[in-house]
């Protein structure tokens, strides 16, 4: 379900009804497991500070955890210095687990929700690379994201000319 309501979120800012500031992908790297992943996001802006993220990631199967997440994260801007911006973040995404059952870990599930807390950094304007810093706190384990955001082109709002008045 969340899968779905992640898809219209995109479809929406592309289509300009919802106030998207950048779409980006990532490159993830799991600290305690030594996984690679990728992920895609969405930033929407509220006000100058607050930003909602959507956000999908991926851990290839090659990788001791296979798993895929998809949630949202709130970034509060904390230094902004003319490119440079500094943020901490809170995340809840839902967990699919594939490989659970090659868990030596306790109860592993192959459903969870995941609580994470981080921080992180951007620089640029239309084209801006970030890295992050993130703690599962459900999990209790750090991972890395760096990527890339690309603005999103708002076209120009020209008015219409009415036939009846020319």
């Amino acid at each position: 379900m969340l899968r779905f309501v992640f898809f219209f979120l995109m479809l929406q800012c592309l289509y300009g009804t919802i106030n998207a500031q950048a779409l980006g992908i990532s490159g993830l790297y799991n600290l305690q497991t030594e996984s690679m992943g990728v992920g895609a996001r969405l930033e929407l802006r509220s006000d100058k500070r607050l930003q909602w993220v959507p956000q999908f990631s991926y851990f290839l199967p090659f990788n001791k955890v296979h798993e895929w997440t998809l949630g949202m994260s709130v970034q509060y801007g904390v230094v902004r210095v003319n490119k440079f911006n500094a943020y901490g973040l809170a995340h809840l995404g839902y967990n699919q687990w594939l490989n659970y059952q090659d868990s030596k870990m306790k109860g592993a599930q192959p459903q969870n929700w995941n609580g994470e807390l981080g921080a992180g950094v951007q620089y640029g304007k239309s084209f801006k690379p970030f890295l992050e810093w993130r703690y599962n706190v459900h999990f209790q384990e750090a991972h890395l994201q760096a990527g890339i955001l690309f603005r999103v082109k708002k076209g120009s709002a020209k008015k219409e000319k009415c036939a009846a008045y020319d």
